[in-house]
């Protein structure tokens, strides 16, 4: 498949994508966590020139699917979520199904543009609950929803469709990128264009650019945490940026396609490097790398700062690294107050 456009977008959770793919399916050489597909309402029969009629070409049955969903709210929004597809040749891990009009307006064509913003809404916010529920969702495909069989022109829904997926993008903290698919060329060249053209776009890029200008020279704290721990790094990040100091730290801030070379490239560029020390970090290999990284960084100048949240003695490993650092404890409560202490520290010292 080609790639027409892709556009970066500045989120809370750091950057992310919509991209447009033009061409077939079978082509297609990305990881999809969630393949979208339209369907009349109750009917998942393989019309030519649809998704669902590509993907029965390629042995993924979605009236298979739809028997035996994970997510199910057909009965709600017309919206579900299939289970982990079997192996199919095709790098998409399971299939998301909107359902749209019923079969009978087909033949009323462009009446009901507003369906289209109804299910996608719907949909987004299934895929809300599944994140939620635990399925790891980063990577979607859509296709331009309602303009095949459906009989809704592209012009009606394209920058609406661009809005929800901005929209979407900006308050789901999981999902990275959305790859909008069309196997007609002209079609996905035009949605480029638009998605290019679109004023939501614009004023985004507008907005992260006057960011960066103001970020230029302030500090950049990498926070280092088992993921047990998260409710505290998030916790000490909003504390952090409520302070004037950015924060890097995964899932939010991971803008590349593999995770290790996000972080690996986070560290070398970060001023502070915040340790969140606990029985659970001392026992994660992860964080133990993070912090050989963060050490091969000293000698540009990167500053150290352990927050010790219990009594774990340190291990051989962490000991090497850690033992001419000084940490401040937080073993004591309340904790709330161990976290504004030590933002307060950093912030004094810049």
């Amino acid at each position: 498949m080609k790639e027409i456009e892709r556009i970066s977008i500045n989120t809370v959770y750091g950057s992310k994508s919509i991209s447009v793919l033009a061409g077939d399916i079978a082509e297609l050489d990305r990881e999809l966590d969630v393949m979208t597909v339209s369907a009349f309402k109750g009917s998942y029969y393989p019309l030519f020139g649809t998704m669902i009629y590509a993907l029965h070409n390629r042995g993924i049955s979605v009236t298979d699917l739809s028997k035996d969903p994970q997510i199910d709210l057909r009965s709600v929004c017309s919206t579900w979520l299939s289970r982990h597809i079997a192996a199919s040749g095709l790098p998409i891990q399971r299939i998301g199904c909107v359902e749209m009009r019923p079969l009978h307006l087909v033949t009323k064509p462009d009446e009901h543009p507003s369906d289209v913003l109804v299910a996608l809404r719907s949909y987004f916010r299934m895929l809300d609950i599944a994140s939620l529920a635990g399925v790891s969702i980063q990577t979607i495909g859509i296709p331009i929803l309602g303009t095949g069989h459906q009989g809704i022109s592209d012009s009606f829904v394209a920058k609406p469709i661009i809005n929800e997926c901005l929209q979407f993008l900006q308050s789901n903290e999981s999902v990275r990128e959305i790859i909008v698919i069309e196997y007609n060329f002209k079609k996905a060249e035009d949605f480029a264009r638009t998605l290019r053209e679109s004023y939501s776009i614009k004023q985004n890029k507008m907005d992260s650019e006057k960011q960066q200008e103001a970020s230029v020279g302030r500090p950049l704290a990498f926070i280092s945490y088992s993921s047990c721990d998260k409710n505290v790094a998030d916790n000490l990040c909003a504390k952090l940026e409520a302070n004037g100091i950015r924060v890097w730290y995964a899932p939010r801030d991971v803008d590349r396609p593999v995770y290790a070379t996000a972080i690996v490239e986070a560290i070398a560029r970060c001023s502070h490097f915040i340790l969140i020390l606990s029985k659970d970090s001392l026992a994660s290999e992860h964080v133990l790398n993070e912090v050989d990284l963060g050490f091969q960084e000293l000698k540009r100048g990167i500053r150290f700062y352990p927050l010790k949240l219990d009594d774990k003695e340190l291990g051989p490993s962490f000991r090497y690294y850690l033992s001419r650092q000084h940490w401040m404890d937080a073993t004591v409560p309340p904790l709330e107050q161990r976290l504004e202490e030590f933002v307060r520290k950093i912030r004094d010292e810049l």
